[in-house]
């Protein structure tokens, strides 16, 4: 089954989030802002060993520019936000701030780009696997200090790797031609980049508007591949 390993991240996601929510319940003020503030130091760690690596260091900073400047003339983020203050409640954690939050954190790295990878081309989900049970244990702790978006990037996961997943199944052999190691290591240190932004904005030093970000994991490839045409 191509999205097995999909199916069970989403499922490990979506379970410990709800535990999480009925153990934030218990859970003091301080604790869950210290659980917060954990999350965010993890993250930049992470961050930085994904940034650490860079084979065209223009490339991503192209990418990034043009992503910012595409999210933001779309309005991403602030679309997102006004829809899903819906579902806000008074007296709880923002819900579109909490799934953006969840969501980058669970799907924007190179284990989920090469997860997705494995999975679609050759039904090895063992790494979305090692993944879940990581998926598993941060959603818990991330769902009682933020709160029910946190449960819903579950369904962010659903979509982000099922896509990436049925991708690389049906035109997996051209992706594997034109999405060369070099690329991945630079997709890899995009996200690294992604994260420190998110790291800065959970441990509280800088706020970013994440979602107007994201395009430029879209354009770094278009770069990628106009450079290698030129030069």
């Amino acid at each position: 089954m191509v999205l097995l390993g999909t199916f069970i991240n989403t499922i490990t996601v979506a379970t410990g989030s709800s535990l999480g929510l009925f153990a934030g319940r218990k859970i003091s003020n301080k604790a869950q802002t210290n659980i917060v503030t954990i999350f965010g130091l993890f993250t930049l760690a992470i961050s930085i060993d994904m940034m650490s690596n860079m084979n065209e260091p223009i490339n991503i900073f192209l990418a990034l520019v043009l992503g910012a400047l595409l999210g933001v003339s779309l309005q991403l983020h602030n679309r997102f936000t006004k829809f899903a203050e819906r579902y806000d409640v008074e007296g709880e954690q923002s819900v579109s701030n909490a799934f953006i939050k969840a969501t980058m954190l669970f799907c924007v790295g190179g284990m989920t780009i090469i997860g997705c990878m494995n999975e679609g081309l050759d039904g090895d989900y063992n790494l979305i696997m090692i993944k879940s049970v990581m998926d598993l244990i941060s959603s818990f702790f991330l769902a009682s200090a933020l709160g029910r978006g946190v449960l819903y990037s579950a369904l962010g996961v659903l979509t982000i790797q099922g896509l990436l997943t049925v991708s690389f199944f049906i035109i997996g052999h051209y992706l594997v031609d034109i999405i060369s190691m070099s690329l991945i290591t630079d997709l890899t240190a995009t996200g690294g980049i992604l994260l420190l932004a998110l790291g800065l904005d959970l441990v509280g030093i800088k706020k970013f508007q994440m979602l107007d970000l994201l395009p430029s994991l879209a354009i770094l490839p278009i770069i990628h591949h106009l450079h290698k045409a030129i030069f």
